[in-house]
Order: C-alpha cells, then sequence, then structure tokens
C-alpha cells in the first residue's frame, strides 16, 4: 500500500448528501418567506458557498434582520429534523473501504458537517463499522477548527510520517488543507465541487470514480 492512512472529506467524496442538504436549505427559506431558485438549487456545485451566500440567494429577498434565523433554522432542521433518506456511499466506497481496512490501511473521516449531523448519518446508514473515527469543526472544545488545523491535529495524535498520509475531497479547499499540513491530495472530479476550481489547485492525484482512488492508494498511479 503507498499510503498508511486515508483522511476522507465526506460530502461530495465519501457520501452524496447534495439532495438532503438542499430540503433543509428550501426548508429554511420557506420559513423567511421565499424561495430558492431552481437554476441555484440545480448545481450541487453550489452547495459550497456559505449560508450567508446561500440566504442571499432567496426570492423575494428577505430582510437582513431574517439570517440568523434562517441560519438557525438550517441547523436545527439538518441536524435533528432531516431524515437523510437521499444521502448514499458513492458507487464502489464501501466495497473500497472494507477491502483495504482487511489489508491495514486506516480511513478516518475529516469534514466540516457538524459532529451531530455526522454521526447521526453514520449511525442511521449503519456505516460507523466503516472508518477508523471520525472530526468535525466542533468537536473540540472552544472555538471551532478550520479543516486544515482538524488534519494537523489527526496528524500528530496518529504520529505517521507526512508521506503515509493522503487526504482525499472533491474541493479546492481540500487541497489547500492537504498541502497546508505536507501531504499528498487526491482531488475527486464526481463530487459536488467544482472541478475546474480543483484541478486549478493542481492536486497530487485527480481521480474520476472510485476504482481509480483505489488504484492511486495501493500504487500510487
Amino acid at each position: 500500500m503507498k499510503y498508511q492512512m486515508v483522511l476522507w472529506d465526506f460530502d461530495g467524496t465519501l457520501a452524496y448528501t447534495g439532495r438532503d442538504v438542499w430540503i433543509t436549505l428550501e426548508h429554511a427559506a420557506a420559513k423567511c418567506g421565499g424561495r430558492l431558485p431552481k437554476e441555484f438549487t440545480g448545481r450541487d456545485s453550489n452547495l459550497g458557498k456559505t449560508v450567508k451566500e446561500v440566504f442571499h440567494q432567496i426570492i423575494p429577498k428577505p430582510e437582513e434582520e431574517k439570517y440568523e434565523m434562517f441560519e438557525e433554522v438550517v441547523r436545527v432542521h439538518y441536524r435533528t429534523l432531516n431524515d437523510y433518506q437521499n444521502t448514499y456511499l458513492y458507487p464502489g466506497i464501501r466495497q473500497l473501504l472494507l477491502k483495504t481496512r482487511a489489508a491495514g490501511m486506516i480511513h478516518f473521516i475529516i469534514t466540516m458537517k457538524p459532529q451531530e449531523a455526522l454521526e447521526k448519518i453514520l449511525k442511521q446508514k449503519d456505516w460507523k463499522a466503516l472508518f477508523d473515527g471520525w472530526i468535525s469543526p466542533d468537536s473540540f472544545p472552544g472555538a471551532e477548527r478550520t479543516k486544515s488545523e482538524m488534519i494537523t491535529d489527526v496528524m500528530r495524535k496518529s504520529g505517521l510520517e507526512a508521506s503515509q498520509y493522503v487526504y482525499i475531497g472533491d474541493t479546492w479547499s481540500d487541497v489547500d488543507a492537504a498541502c497546508e499540513n505536507g501531504i499528498d491530495c487526491i482531488g475527486v472530479t464526481y463530487g459536488d465541487g467544482d472541478t475546474k476550481q480543483l484541478c486549478a489547485r493542481k492536486p497530487k492525484y485527480c481521480a474520476q470514480d472510485v476504482s481509480e482512488i483505489e488504484k492511486i492508494i495501493k500504487e500510487g498511479v
């Protein structure tokens, strides 16, 4: 195996979560007296936008004072009310995890998804046993961590050489976080992220599907 520990982004890399996230955002928009345009919700790459940016897409445009309510509705609905019926692992991911973990490879999720929502999905879908651990920005006491800071924390605790890690993600920010920690990154082009922006960051490898990920993490090709 080329790598000993694989660090995974979650949304758009391990699992398709887009439809369920849109359901929450559309619910919150309705609570503000508006809706999100179909041309906006029709592009999953828009899920990479901040909650504030999504709020500004609502039509008719709500009063700025409603933003805090929108943000709170999004937080509560996605963590506690969303049933995640439309969330699923990308084809081949489960088999890849089972096969490589049996061979001794470590798989760890590092995601910007809130811990409560992540663990609810992992439990509901019976995915917990597929991973050696996971971490979210709010997994720490005090201030939330960036993705780069979370990678740093996991590397410090696991204690491997930098060359033994690889981070897999679907956005340009995933590539940046990996580079900031001196580790390789595999950019996946099947996810939610903007492929052009992803490739512009020049990740070590690019993978169009899970079979290519498997080849890279095993052989480095």
